[in-house]
């Protein structure tokens, strides 16, 4: 035996047996190496994905309770008396805040029941919920089932902008930050918080959001009272707005309410009896018959309502800083209470006259609106309206063209024929329009001269179309005629340039220096005037003359700006301005609000069309309950103009103003050229009123009317309202530092010759008069043929002239005397002096001046 081989073989042979033990010892490492990798793959995939997740939740959004609190709800526009008038909203913002106390529990429990039945229960998330979902998904492939509790919605909507992410994984990030957060929020919002902010925030379609405005929209009733079945309809809507909308689809709806109540039954919420009769409940009819009245009671804002929401935008911006955008969602969105300024009766009163188309005289002539939008070839759009029509009209055809008609066809025929001229056909016509107002048009306004509320206004003859339209009293500006001479000459004159009533100008052929002629809107000239007949009779030059010699257009304009006129420019810096020639006009409730300040003792108050703003936690953003005014010209001032605008009334251009039965007027008449503008701005004790009546197109009105149709208008008006609204007749009030003199009707000073016709004037007490008259001028006059007395006179007497036009231009005619008789008699010579005969001043009663040579009025 060869041990030494046979050795070797063994030692092979032990080697053999070897090799599967290092093979199973290098395999047992690779799979620990294995093992140990993908527990480290693990713990890093974890640690990235717990960091992942730290970091989504790190980037979420951080939040308070005022975050998930839902914003924007309707506002609401009450009158005077705390009747609700309209609302104010937006899409988003059509909502009405309520607490959790008024909403009932079977409100509250048909939407826990269909969203989140363990609402109570969990601490934001429901784990049970999700593994529901989850298990519904995998066996039924179908991932809609829901598992987002009531607090999770809450955050998707005011967080979360509803959760309408572009891909699968935005939508994950957003599921964990809004579980997080979601049980963040819990830890400071009770349960009743968190669901009275939901069901204060989700959409239930028909633009409402909020269960009190849903309920208020499909049943007409608050929350509050909303029964089992009811509650069930809102509660099913909150899935899909649209698609469950109960009044477009009502099957829809049905069918998710009936699952609704079917929770409600399991859950404990509704008895078997309940549940019956909720199931019975045909509240689909109710729902479309509430559908059909709404419908049918589509409202448009009065101009009133235009108004005042113009004018509560306009302060939130002016008063709290808001800008434009900010202060329309404030006032659509804000759930802000407006409380009108006013007066239903008396707006009641106005509206019926402007319905009273005799008070127009008979003018019902048509106008014209027509719009009209076409696709032109190259793809683009085109609009055509009444004006772009007029003015091809007037390029084309006829200079003298109208828009004014007896009736539809005749407009149609023009529209057609200028249609026709542009190629406008059926076919690229994308929209057109077509509406006939009245054509002769008018606005009033009517404010409390104290407290600064607009009582009542008309913007026009018509029903109105369309909420927040154009609005004639506030928007339009027209030219003021002699209306303005006020405001422009005698305000700012009496006030500061020294001016009474009693200073004169001559009323003849006048230029300026800069080379502007005035023309009265009579033949002729009336010689020396003061400044109440100047006001009285509207005299056109010597209230130029005035204006430029005392006034200046610097001081006017100043003042104008002080009483709110707003339309102003650099361009009114002329002499027309004070026989109201202005660059852009102005407008009635401008030209009212000034004259308000006069009848208020000089002391001017802004016009408003609201009391108050209420937010919806009750406190006052806008308050003009207590105004205080500017006085901006003295009271003396303001009597003095209203003594000489009582003239224009009693004795002047506005006769058909006169109320009558003990009531005081005062006022000024304004006429423009061709008569397009007529005007009436007065004033009682009590009230202030302006009137304008005009062509929207600025149409010649002169010889279509009388011109006073406006006139008895406004004393119609004010004639009710004095009757209807209780104001007793009475006066104005004489300040105390108002004092009268007796004085020459010519010249306005005090007496001085008998030539003088003596009138009792007012003045304010620190700018008496001090001169005497001695402007009148004094001749020997032939008593027997009137002449200028000669040798030949045989009687004469000396007699005074207010004016050398006055004195005769021939001497006496009469025959010579015998010279027996010429011998023993003085020679007269004609004399044309000044009197030197003592003043004369006697203390008279107060009565309205008077002038028995002044013409008689003709516009």
């Amino acid at each position: 035996m060869d041990y030494s081989k046979h050795g070797t073989q063994k030692k092979e042979k032990h080697i053999r047996s070897d090799i599967p033990k290092a093979k199973h010892k290098v395999s047992f490492n690779i799979f620990r190496i294995f093992i140990f990798a993908l527990i480290a793959v693990g713990v890093m995939g974890i640690a990235a994905a717990v960091g992942g997740l730290r970091g989504v939740l790190d980037s979420a959004p951080q939040i308070s309770v005022e975050d998930v609190i839902p914003e924007g709800y309707k506002s609401f526009i009450y009158d005077r008396d705390g009747n609700l008038l309209t609302q104010l909203y937006q899409p988003e913002t059509n909502r009405i805040q309520k607490s959790i106390s008024e909403m009932p529990e079977v409100l509250q429990n048909a939407f826990i029941a269909l969203e989140d039945a363990r609402f109570r229960e969990h601490n934001g998330i429901d784990p049970k919920g999700i593994v529901r979902a989850f298990v519904v998904g995998i066996t039924s492939g179908d991932f809609s089932e829901g598992a987002s509790t009531i607090t999770q919605q809450l955050l998707k909507i005011n967080v979360f902008g509803g959760g309408d992410e572009d891909s699968l994984l935005l939508k994950f990030k957003r599921k964990f930050q809004e579980q997080y957060l979601a049980l963040e929020l819990e830890k400071t919002m009770s349960k009743d918080e968190i669901l009275e902010a939901y069901l204060n925030t989700i959409n239930l379609g028909a633009s409402t959001y909020g269960v009190e405005a849903a309920s208020q929209r499909y049943f007409g009733k608050s929350c509050s009272e909303v029964n089992a079945s009811e509650a069930a309809v809102l509660a099913s809507i909150a899935k899909s707005p649209t698609w469950y909308d109960p009044i477009y689809y009502p099957e829809n709806n049905k069918e998710r309410r009936d699952k609704t109540l079917g929770h409600m039954l399991d859950e404990g919420y509704l008895t078997q009896e309940e549940y019956d009769e909720a199931m019975a409940d045909n509240v689909y009819e109710r729902i479309a018959a509430r559908a059909e009245e709404q419908s049918d009671s589509h409202r448009v804002f009065t101009y009133y309502e235009d108004a005042a929401i113009r004018q509560v935008l306009q302060d939130l911006q002016d008063q709290l800083g808001y800008t434009q955008e900010q202060a329309v969602n404030k006032l659509y969105g804000g759930g802000l209470k407006v409380y009108l300024a006013q007066d239903n009766q008396m707006q009641n009163i106005v509206d019926e006259e402007y319905h009273d188309d005799s008070n127009f005289g008979y003018n019902n002539a048509l106008g014209l609106e027509w719009r009209c939008s076409i696709m032109k070839e190259d793809g683009s759009t085109a609009n055509y309206d009444q004006l772009t029509m007029q003015y091809w009209y007037w390029n084309n055809e006829n200079s003298s063209f109208k828009l004014i008609y007896n009736n539809a066809d005749e407009a149609w025929n023009d529209i057609n024929h200028y249609k026709e001229a542009l190629g406008i056909t059926e076919e690229n016509t994308l929209a057109e329009s077509f509406y006939q107002p009245y054509a002769m048009q008018s606005s009033f306004v009517l404010m409390d001269q104290r407290t600064g509320e607009v009582k009542a206004i008309a913007g026009g003859r018509n029903e109105k179309q369309e909420s927040l339209s154009f609005s004639r009293e506030t928007q339009a500006t027209r030219q003021p005629g002699s209306c303005f001479k006020i405001l422009g000459c005698y305000l700012p004159g009496l006030d500061a340039a020294g001016l009474t009533l009693g200073s004169t100008k001559m009323d003849a052929p006048y230029t300026t220096p800069s080379g502007y002629t005035p023309n009265n809107w009579y033949s002729g000239y009336w010689g020396l005037t003061t400044v109440r007949k100047a006001i009285t009779q509207s005299m056109n030059v010597v209230t130029t003359k005035f204006f430029v010699e005392d006034v200046t257009p610097e001081l006017a304009i100043d003042y104008c700006r002080k009483l709110g006129i707003t339309t102003l420019t650099d361009s009114d810096y002329v002499e027309s301005f004070a026989l109201g020639g202005l660059t852009y006009g102005v407008t009635n409730l401008e030209m009212t609000g000034a004259y308000a300040a006069i009848a208020n003792g000089g002391k001017y108050v802004r016009p408003v069309f609201y009391s108050k703003v209420v937010d919806r936690d009750g406190n006052v953003l806008l308050d003009n309950t207590n105004p205080q005014g500017e006085q901006v010209i003295k009271e003396t001032t303001a009597y003095l103009l209203t003594s000489a605008m009582q003239d224009v009334v009693t004795q002047g251009t506005g006769t058909a103003c006169a109320l009558g039965d003990g009531m005081d007027v005062a006022g000024k008449t304004g006429t423009t050229s061709d008569s397009k503008d007529l005007w009436f701005v007065g004033y009682t004790p009590y009230l202030t009123a302006g009137i304008w009546l005009g062509y929207d197109q600025n149409y010649a009105m002169e010889g279509e009317l009388s011109e006073t149709e406006h006139e008895y208008l406004w004393s119609r008006i004010m004639r009710r309202i004095d009757a209807e609204c209780g104001y007793e007749p009475t006066s104005f009030t004489v300040p105390e530092n108002i004092g009268t003199r007796t004085v020459c009707s010519k010249s306005g000073k005090l007496v001085g010759t008998s030539a003088c016709t003596p009138v009792t004037e007012y003045f304010d007490l620190t700018s008496l008069p001090s001169g005497y008259c001695n402007d009148h001028i004094g001749a020997t006059i032939c008593n027997v043929c009137g002449g200028i007395a000669n040798e030949n006179s045989k009687s004469t007497s000396y007699k005074e002239y207010s004016s050398s036009s006055e004195i005769p231009s021939y001497s006496c005619t009469c025959p010579p005397e015998t010279e027996s008789a010429s011998s023993t008699e003085s020679e007269t010579t004609p004399t044309t002096t000044p009197s030197t005969e003592p003043p004369v001043d006697t203390p008279a009663a107060p009565t309205t001046p008077t002038d028995p040579t002044a013409p008689t009025p003709v516009g």
